[in-house]
């Protein structure tokens, strides 16, 4: 995971800041801290992987986030969206694809 200890860590059901605040995943309240601009960067450990996301600001406006994972000896990077894209299940479908080996779907 994170090299950083003090870095967000959000699982599949819980965004964990550091000072023990904790906000629920795809709450109003998970969206408004994403589109803050102190919010830079977490750490998801999902169902079937982990990464960290970070936000970038584009020069054609706007901040848009990344998931980030060292894969095989290189960083892989893939697009998770705009601040308002950032749902659970979009954070899991990412960390699927960021896993080493594939993973089996979890049971309904």
């Amino acid at each position: 995971m994170p090299r950083n200890p003090n870095i967000p860590r959000a699982n599949p059901d819980y965004l964990l800041c550091p000072g023990h605040r904790k906000i629920k995943l795809d709450s109003a309240g998970w969206f408004k801290w994403l589109k803050s601009q102190d919010t830079h960067s977490f750490a998801f450990e999902g169902y079937n992987g982990h990464f960290t996301a970070r936000k970038e600001s584009k020069q054609r406006g706007g901040d848009y986030w990344y998931a980030y994972r060292w894969l095989n000896g290189k960083i892989a990077k893939i697009y998770l969206g705009a601040s308002h894209d950032l749902t659970r299940d979009r954070l899991n479908q990412v960390a699927t694809r960021l896993s080493p080996e594939p993973q089996l779907a979890l049971p309904l």
